[in-house]
């Protein structure tokens, strides 16, 4: 029901400027520049909230940023300061809302890596020096450290209980 309030209200207002600003077209203008300005102000608000851009379309938005861009220029050539100022501003905004949707749509890190923590009797990281089994004849190993060697069973708490 709000939707449909905010609709007839915004439709009567237009109405009511048209019929009152119709003999100043210049006035008229401007107020429609300000208040299309300000409608993509509060969309760039509701992202900055919501933190949601899935649901734009950057072609469009891309789209947008050029067409004001040049309606700026054309504003500044033909020497119209509200076309000017209010499509400047709305390029702002457009190319604000497509800086959002890129960054909130960025590949995000991985949230769920684990982190290693030292635990007694515990290999972290395994020294693996051969992937298939020695045979005879072959180069020996060099010389590993003595932590490295240990039998990991020997080293659980639970070894010690039961000798």
């Amino acid at each position: 029901m709000k939707s449909v309030y905010i609709v007839v209200v915004t439709a009567m207002l237009a109405l009511l400027a048209t019929y009152f600003l119709s003999p100043w077209p210049v006035a008229l203008g401007t107020v429609a520049a300000w208040v299309t300005t300000g409608s993509f102000f509060l969309q760039v608000l509701h992202i900055i909230r919501n933190r949601d851009t899935k649901a734009l379309s950057l072609g469009m938005w891309s789209a947008l940023f050029f067409g004001v861009s040049c309606w700026t220029w054309y504003g500044f050539r033909v020497s119209d300061v509200p076309v000017m100022t209010a499509n400047g501003l709305t390029a702002l905004l457009a190319f604000s809302v497509i800086v959002l949707k890129l960054y909130h749509e960025r590949p995000a890190k991985n949230q769920l890596r684990r982190k290693l923590r030292a635990m007694p009797g515990v290999i972290l990281r395994p020294r693996i020096r051969r992937l298939r089994p020695y045979t005879p004849g072959e180069a020996p190993l060099p010389e590993q450290d003595p932590v490295s060697l240990q039998d990991p069973v020997s080293m659980s708490p639970l070894s010690k209980l039961k000798k």
